[in-house]
């Protein structure tokens, strides 16, 4: 099954502006009809937006830069809902433009929306309730599918607790637990070639090393992470072909 990343665009959680409002047809009115309006591109999943009625929406703009082109759009929820949601785009302020996901029920976990074609132009993204009142969605990733390829077999993956022990100067041994247990994968990439790898250090320049998390999927099943900071430090092993390891964890 094929493997692959859905990764924000640069400065999603950072630069972008977000505000919230209703948008009655075509046109968005700024308002404080969602409450935690920011937490839905805040490189974190655990903490949901509140949509209190019909038609409010969060409007995400890009800045007027309005760089980089969509190809991908994900969104998490707490809880399954058929409040209804709909994700919007366009190069206006006022919310008419291109339905890109448009859904009367949405699912617990991951929902995901691949083969987007969104070009730099549209600057504005709206996140709509489109039913009724919803309070399930904890994030919104605007962003790109990064395809891996070449991935050897023999790759590992697991848990870590995130125990330490600690022994005393008299010997005693204690364990102290620092925080949730995570899982982790390890994967190794072959035969890297030199587009390949420019692709890579883009993805990678664009996560700011550890920085922000990201969407893994492997192959059954899509992993909220993020990048060890040594990952993808390539190795020529022949003239213009590389490979490098990476290491994902599990974002919580």
């Amino acid at each position: 099954m094929a493997k692959y990343f859905i990764y924000p665009l640069s400065g999603q959680s950072t630069a972008y502006g977000v505000s919230s409002g209703d948008l009655d047809g075509n046109d968005f009115t700024s308002n404080t009809s969602v409450t935690d309006y920011t937490r839905i591109i805040d490189n974190s999943i655990t903490s949901a937006a509140t949509y209190q009625a019909q038609w409010d929406a969060i409007r995400i703009d890009k800045g007027s830069a309005a760089i980089d082109t969509v190809t991908a759009v994900a969104f998490h929820c707490t809880a399954a809902s058929s409040a209804g949601f709909r994700i919007t785009t366009s190069s206006e302020t006022d919310g008419a433009g291109t339905t890109i996901y448009d859904e009367t029920a949405v699912t617990k976990g991951w929902n995901v929306k691949l083969d987007v074609t969104a070009s730099s132009a549209e600057r504005y993204w709206y996140a709509i309730a489109d039913e009724d009142a919803l309070s399930v969605v904890t994030e919104v990733i605007i962003g790109n599918q990064l395809d891996l390829t070449n991935i050897i077999l023999g790759g590992t993956e697991g848990i870590s607790y995130n125990n330490d022990i600690i022994e005393t100067t008299g010997g005693h041994e204690f364990s102290i637990k620092k925080g949730e247990a995570r899982r982790f994968w390890n994967l190794t990439l072959s035969h890297i070639t030199s587009s390949y790898k420019t692709t890579l250090q883009n993805f990678k320049r664009t996560m700011d090393g550890s920085y922000h998390n990201f969407l893994y999927y492997d192959g059954s099943s899509y992993h909220y992470v993020y990048m060890d900071e040594n990952s993808l430090s390539f190795k020529e092993i022949a003239f213009g072909v590389y490979s490098a390891n990476i290491k994902l964890i599990e974002a919580l």
